[in-house]
């Protein structure tokens, strides 16, 4: 099949196949979905590509999109990226000044948005935003925060423009979008900042085509699938695996309402394939492991060996009758799968590794996970499992369509038809990451085995490098210990020191539990200063980590005021931990638990 030149291309040709099929279910108040075919979504874009030219949008302008995963996602974006302009997303939970930035950085002329929260956003850095000239709503939105925004800019209503005819004829529209060639850019996604500003990456039709061809070749989807959307839009894993992939292949999506519904939406729109970071999968763990421990007798007995002999027969390969495997499947592990819709062939995870017993766990209850790896760089996957044969441990397969090698330090090094162009108004940062022969530097540190399968083992600047000169590396340490079931996040510190430490934030349940068997039901406020628990969460940290090597183990544990969360902005919104903001947050405390100065690594 001849790869599509551009995204637009790539759709219309679904368009063609699938007229009539479901592409998208958007949930109502009242229970029900909204659906559109192939080509009612088609008929859509081009009603609001076509209010967007008239409004003065063309080739080369940036539009920003501020919003939730809803089939107006789609929507917008399709219509934005066949006029030739650009799409400028947002996370709709960052505050007003993260967004201004990137609007402003962009110049983007102007801006989909959500709802009231959304809307005020932009008017409250009204100031900042010189190019912006008009303002699209997508739900609905009450008079006053409306008439804030219109004291600025015009104020169009989504239901307005999808009611009216397309005043671009067809014809016209279409010389629009078959004119976009591969090199132009489809978007500009702006990485998430754990470290600093965030960078505006520049993805071309070629990149997100040329990925979206590579991931096909690894996890086919069909056009009887259908995918569960919750993870933001905003962010290129979801927007590539999760809009872009399905709808090339003729599959439907279904929308979640969020976070809070997502175990309900699973039993209401069952999906066949689902793309997903690895916390959601851990909280699933968790939970089934929190019921494991609380049966008792023979129902404990029976959850275990059920867990035990389907990690035996799907996991470890090794010999198991057909009837036990049988029997403890239809006892226990089916009633787990249902509670994820009982028709998930695929998971597919990405955004952050996974912890190799996550894996583990949904191998053995008989759902197949995927892990792959990527960055916004890359469009954003560089490597994948094969869902019906993953390699646990690693993070798949390199895509056909690239080149992976390692350098001399570990780093991990892309090369191919996904790696972005560069940076949005930065040339250094360009300079920076890609070499004079097309390298990508990841940033990333990792091995490569001989027939391709790649394996993460943390980010470069995430390295520990200890005042003895000793090196450690983060995440698998991290992944250790909050497996134990009294600690939920953990982020190693103590690059300088002669030793490494941990901060942790501990379970609330769980902790507040063994409070309470002591006769100490302390306040959450207080936990940070209890030594009695530091010492408890010391003792669970130094079992979590016995199989790694003495300079490996933390040696004290600093107990978190509060979780990392989105709203304290510890947390990304993909949810790793912002190192930096950490450290900052912390600064006081670490220097009082190491006690000392903090000493000069040796070169």
């Amino acid at each position: 099949m001849q790869e599509a030149r551009n995204l637009l291309e790539m759709l219309h040709t679904s368009v063609e196949r699938y007229g009539e099929r479901t592409a998208l279910w958007d949930p109502l108040q009242d229970g029900s979905y909204a659906t559109w075919t192939y080509e009612q979504l088609w008929r859509d874009i081009h009603r609001v590509a076509s209010r967007l030219a008239e409004c003065g949008v063309g080739r080369g302008d940036y539009v920003g999109l501020i919003a939730n995963t809803r089939a107006w996602w789609p929507i917008a974006d399709f219509a934005i990226m066949s006029l030739g302009a650009h799409t400028v997303p947002v996370y709709p939970s960052v505050p007003s000044n993260q967004a201004q930035f990137i609007l402003a950085h962009a110049g983007v002329r102007a801006v989909f948005v959500e709802n009231a929260e959304q809307l005020d956003k932009v008017v409250a850095e009204q100031a900042q935003l010189p190019a912006l000239e008009f303002v699209v709503v997508l739900d609905e939105v009450a008079d006053g925060p409306l008439d804030r925004a219109r004291a600025f800019w015009p104020v169009y209503r989504l239901r307005d423009w999808l009611r009216g005819r397309a005043g671009l004829r067809e014809a016209e529209w279409e010389a629009h979008w078959r004119a976009l060639g591969p090199e132009h850019v489809a978007t500009i996604v702006y990485t998430s900042g754990t470290t600093g500003f965030p960078k505006g990456v520049q993805l071309t039709h070629g990149n997100l085509v040329a990925n979206v061809e590579g991931i096909r070749q690894v996890v086919r989807l069909r056009p009887e699938d259908r995918s569960l959307s919750y993870l933001p839009l905003s962010h290129i894993f979801e927007r590539t695996a999760g809009q872009f992939v399905p709808l090339q292949a003729g599959a439907s999506i279904a929308y979640s309402r969020g976070m809070k519904y997502i175990t309900e939406d699973f039993v209401r729109m069952p999906p066949t394939v689902f793309t997903t970071v690895p916390r959601l999968l851990e909280k699933v763990y968790e939970a089934v492991q929190a019921r494991v421990q609380a049966a008792r007798g023979l129902q404990r007995r029976m959850m275990e060996r059920a867990l035990a002999v389907g990690t035996a027969a799907r996991v470890d390969g090794r010999p198991v009758p057909a009837w036990e495997l049988a029997l403890y499947d239809r006892l226990v592990l089916r009633k787990v799968r249902r509670a994820l819709g009982g028709r998930l062939r695929a998971v597919i995870v990405g955004g952050a590794p996974m912890p190799l017993y996550v894996g583990r766990f949904f191998t053995a209850i008989g759902v197949p996970v995927a892990e792959g790896y990527g960055m916004t760089e890359t469009s954003p996957v560089v490597s994948a499992n094969f869902p019906e044969r993953p390699r646990l441990g690693t993070a798949g397969k390199v895509l056909p369509n690239l080149e992976v090698r390692i350098a001399e330090d570990g780093e991990v090094l892309v090369r191919g038809p996904s790696v972005t162009p560069g940076y949005l108004h930065n040339e250094e940062a360009t300079r920076e990451a890609m070499d004079a022969d097309g390298w990508l530097h990841t940033g990333d540190i990792g091995e490569l085995s001989e027939d391709g399968y790649l394996r993460i083992t943390d980010r470069k600047k995430n390295l520990l490098v200890l005042s003895t000169g000793k090196k450690v590396t983060p995440a698998p340490i991290e992944g250790a210990i909050v497996q134990n079931p009294y600690i939920d996040q953990a982020m190693l510190i103590g690059a300088g020191y002669k030793y490494v430490s941990v901060i942790v934030v501990p379970n609330e349940e769980a902790v507040g539990r063994w409070l309470a068997q002591r006769g100490r039901p302390l306040p959450r406020a207080q936990w940070s200063h209890d030594a009695e628990l530091a010492d408890f969460l010391l003792a669970q940290v130094t079992e979590a980590t016995a199989a790694f090597a003495p300079f490996e183990q933390p040696k004290k544990v600093l107990v978190a005021r509060e979780p990392f969360t989105l709203e304290n902005e510890l947390l990304t919104p993909t949810l790793k931990i912002r190192t930096r903001h950490v450290l900052a947050l912390y600064a006081k405390e670490i220097e009082a638990l190491y006690g000392e100065a903090k000493e000069t690594s040796p070169a």
